[in-house]
């Protein structure tokens, strides 16, 4: 009898050992920032990691623009009517870039990378340039041509172009994409500004602590989202989304969060990014804030905050 329940003992532990969820945790520095990816399975193909790290190498290698092999680089250092072919990653981020430079009217444009590509934290020099116009030809997402698909040059050698408003959603979707492939049915992904996660239970911190501080001061308590970016305004670091192309004003607010919430992690990220340009006073006017994607603003104005969000946000205080 004891040999019995002994035996019945080990069973029953190595089954609930076997069955039980185990957490993969990996870290990787990438871009100037930290990618976390978390994997809840039973059993996992550790060559799961191996293809992500071979998916962001690939990455790394098309749309880099501080790396000297990378496409982007090879790009913004092209002459003027000098034609390039382009991998299918540029050309659909670029498409998207040149999407919301429409949508924005101007406001956000890649080519503001222009004057930032040896001056990205020199805000008086930034500054500077604009206000005097030295790259105002340079400034211009029209200056970049396209033959056929994937045939791209530039009329002006001096346009320089990068995908910093929308890098930390394709990083996270295409992270998304080998899982879900992977029929991995539990995991959370997050980098940079964006982040995703999928049947997780998460204890990370949903934001900075600058977003979280301004959301207590206006008492705003918000439900867990599954996919999410938001405006990371934790550094000074000027990008090509704090510079707006239309009124050539350099564009840095400390008070201010902007969330957005949909399917997609790369509109989340440019989305969250971008909205940052626009005039807060006539937002409402603007189509998406009263679309079906969740979006949150909160600035300040006269020392008062003000908030706006579109109607799909509303299941989302609490």
């Amino acid at each position: 009898m004891f040999r019995l329940f002994l035996t019945l003992t080990i069973f029953l532990n190595f089954s609930l050992f076997s069955f039980s969820n185990e957490d993969y945790s990996k870290d990787y520095n990438l871009l100037g920032n930290k990618l976390k990816i978390i994997i809840k399975t039973t059993n996992l193909d550790k060559k799961v990691f191996k293809r992500i790290k071979k998916t962001l190498k690939n990455i790394e290698l098309i749309i880099d623009p501080y790396n000297s092999s990378s496409f982007l680089y090879r790009f913004n250092a092209l002459e003027k009517n000098t034609e390039i072919s382009a991998p299918d990653l540029f050309v659909d981020t670029f498409n998207l870039m040149r999407n919301y430079n429409k949508i924005t009217q101007n406001s956000f444009n890649p080519t503001a990378f222009s004057i930032l590509t040896n001056n990205s934290s020199d805000l008086k020099k930034i500054k500077f340039y604009l206000d005097t116009g030295l790259y105002d030809k340079c400034l211009n997402i029209s200056n970049i041509t396209t033959k056929i698909r994937n045939v791209f040059s530039k009329k002006l050698s001096c346009t320089k172009i990068s995908f910093d408003s929308a890098i930390h959603g394709i990083i996270v979707e295409n992270i998304k994409y080998i899982l879900e492939r992977e029929n991995l049915e539990s995991f959370y992904i997050s980098f940079g500004n964006t982040i995703y996660y999928k049947n997780f239970e998460s204890n990370m911190p949903s934001y900075n602590p600058r977003i979280q501080e301004i959301l207590d001061i206006n008492q705003i308590s918000l439900k867990k989202f599954s996919s999410y970016s938001y405006l990371d305004i934790a550094d000074k670091k000027v990008r090509t989304f704090n510079i707006n192309s239309a009124s050539r004003k350099l564009v840095v607010k400390d008070d201010i969060v902007i969330i957005v919430s949909s399917d997609s992690p790369v509109n989340n990220s440019i989305l969250s990014n971008t909205l940052n340009l626009l005039d807060f006073d006539t937002i409402k006017k603007l189509k998406f804030i009263n679309s079906e994607i969740p979006i949150l603003i909160i600035y300040k104005e006269n020392d008062f905050y003000i908030r706006r969000y579109s109607k799909s946000f509303q299941q989302y205080f609490n």
